[in-house]
């Protein structure tokens, strides 16, 4: 047989007593692998001679628990990690037949391992350092010292992680170290195969003092493509055993490229939408569903979306107008990000929001007639009255899209049957509202005749109260009267009375009359009142006694002069009159 690695045991083995894979190349699987034979857990005896093994690592043995033979004969081994052995807790017989141990601080535990365990080897020589070689390790225990390290050190590792878009060019660099003037051997490993005829370049120097050896190795991929991808690493060996590098997952990226990209959709309201997105690349991309830029999907929250997780078809249910929006696919690995966007237009027949309403005005009042529309597309809207078409005058306005007809200062002649038409492509929608004009008991012609009524009748009030204002006004500035009663006169002669009686009722004139004679002025400025004419009257005083007067020279009724005295009224009585009997 030529295997040179065992990935896992398969569980067909797993009732496998005896296991012989003797003369192979697996040293890989036993220096470098955990876990490998965990699947044997049957297994008695195993056989591993042969197969080039230089390190036994700690976790080569895993699962072995009923393992009491393991024959690791005719392998140059060099080191055998601590604990390697203590997985097989059942081992009775190890077979290890090598004169190349490196013998140091790092074995004593093997050496205390053996002794617990009352094994023996037949051949467990020493190789290093030059003071134990040939010596068996089992005789050496007190003399195992790490003075010199003469195995192989690792100081510097591949990057467990490198991630390069298609067509780059990675490097991987390992460095190793030793105090063993000895040769160097480096390989590189892909997903544990060794690369053959690698781009690789090799350096190495030595310390001034010659104390150690520092070699290093490069190994360049150039224009990687997907076939580059794979877990790579270093293995270092000398004379003195073989040390592994951690490995290093290189990824080789691939742009996401659309291999199905969603398309405009126009549905009617009530159909279901379907939206498509693919997309290639390395490592496989992720698909994701954006709406107008973000993640509110109003289809979601009314449970009407549908997304398939291994599908590349998006489905929106009993679409609606308020779906409609930009739908964004985005397409994302590692090595970036693509998106695709696609319109969905939900078309929509045309309806009211609210139905039209019969509606009754006065006359003079202005009319607001509403038509809400929608629909999609955005339906035209047409206005006809009594079945004919309204156009815009200085009366009719529309306003809103046409939604809302004004018509101001109603008369009757508006009253009829309005109809709103709704057209769209996809149908027409009509409704209609019964308009009541109604005359109210006076008109605009009537106005002015009012207006002329009110304002006369408020200058009539006017003028009456202003008349009732000066009467009240006059009255109580007219002086008061004198009423003058007929006292008792003794006999005396009818000259005599007339005398008296006209002192006692006009004592002004008879004072005028005597001041008059002493200015010089005589009676001329009284003579005016002789003038009356020779008429008879009445004069009753005090409402008792009346006196008739005939024509005489002594004046009636005497008007009397402004002075700074009271005005009074006097009566002059002619003494020829013979007066009145029952004064």
């Amino acid at each position: 047989n030529n295997i040179t690695y065992i990935k896992k045991m398969l569980c067909a083995f797993a009732k496998v007593e005896g296991l012989n894979l003797n003369n192979n190349q697996i040293s890989w699987t036993i220096e470098d692998t955990n876990g490998v034979f965990q699947g044997l857990g049957d297994l008695v005896k195993f056989h591993l001679s042969g197969n080039k093994i230089k390190s036994i690592s700690a976790d080569a043995f895993v699962g072995l628990k009923n393992v009491t033979y393991l024959n690791l004969g005719n392998n140059n081994i060099t080191s055998i990690q601590n604990n390697a052995f203590s997985e097989v807790p059942l081992l009775k017989d190890l077979i290890i037949n090598t004169t190349s141990l490196l013998c140091d601080c790092n074995l004593r535990w093997f050496v205390d391992w053996l002794n617990l365990k009352q094994l023996k080897l037949q051949a467990a020589i020493c190789s290093y350092p030059d003071g134990l070689r040939g010596q068996s390790v089992v005789e050496v225990t007190k003399n195992l010292t790490c003075d010199e390290l003469p195995k192989l050190r690792l100081i510097e590792e591949p990057d467990p992680e490198i991630m390069a878009l298609k067509g780059e060019n990675i490097t991987l660099n390992c460095k190793a170290i030793s105090s063993s003037p000895g040769a160097m051997t480096f390989l590189w490993k892909k997903d544990n195969i060794e690369l053959l005829n690698p781009n690789v370049i090799v350096k190495s120097r030595t310390d001034p003092d010659g104390k150690s050896t520092e070699t290093s190795s490069v190994l360049n991929l150039i224009h990687v493509e997907h076939s580059h991808a794979g877990k790579y690493q270093c293995v270092v060996s000398n004379s003195f055993g073989t040390t592994y590098s951690q490995k290093s997952a290189i990824s080789v990226l691939v742009y996401p490229t659309f291999i199905k990209m969603p398309k405009n959709v126009t549905v009617r309201a009530g159909e279901t939408v379907k939206l498509e997105c693919a997309a290639n690349g390395e490592p496989t991309p992720e698909i994701a569903w954006h709406k107008d830029g973000g993640n509110d999907f109003p289809a979601a929250r009314e449970r009407r979306m549908q997304v398939m997780p291994h599908d590349d078809v998006f489905f929106i249910v009993n679409a609606k107008p308020i779906d409609m929006g930009v739908y964004s696919c985005t397409a994302h690995n590692p090595a970036g990000i693509v998106v695709a966007n696609a319109s969905l237009t939900v078309q929509e027949k045309p309806s009211f929001i609210k139905a039209m309403e019969d509606k009754e005005f006065a006359a003079g009042e202005d009319m607001v007639l509403p038509c809400l529309a929608k629909g999609l597309p955005k339906p035209t809207i047409t206005w006809l009255k009594d079945g004919e078409t309204i156009v815009r005058t200085e009366r009719h306005f529309f306003i809103h899209e046409d939604q809302l007809l004004i018509i101001v200062d109603s008369v009757k002649t508006d009253s009829g049957v309005y109809e709103c038409h709704l057209n769209n492509s996809l149908g027409e929608k009509v409704g209609q509202s019964r308009i009541i004009v109604k005359q109210t008991t006076y008109d605009t012609s009537n106005m002015m005749g009012i207006i002329i009524i009110t304002v006369v009748c408020c200058a009539v009030l006017t003028s009456i109260i202003w008349v009732v204002i000066i009467y009240q006004t006059r009255k109580r500035m007219s002086p008061p009267v004198i009423q003058t009663e007929m006292q008792e006169l003794p006999d005396m002669t009818e000259t005599t009375r007339a005398h008296q009686l006209q002192l006692h009722l006009c004592p002004d004139n008879i004072s005028d009359h005597s001041s008059s004679k002493d200015s010089g002025t005589g009676d001329s400025a009284k003579r005016s009142n002789d003038d009356l004419g020779p008429e008879e009257f009445t004069m009753i005083i005090n409402g008792d006694v009346a006196m008739e007067m005939n024509n005489s020279h002594v004046p009636l009724l005497l008007y009397p002069r402004s002075t700074n005295h009271d005005r009074f009224v006097s009566v002059e009585v002619s003494a020829s009159e013979t007066p009145p009997k029952d004064v």
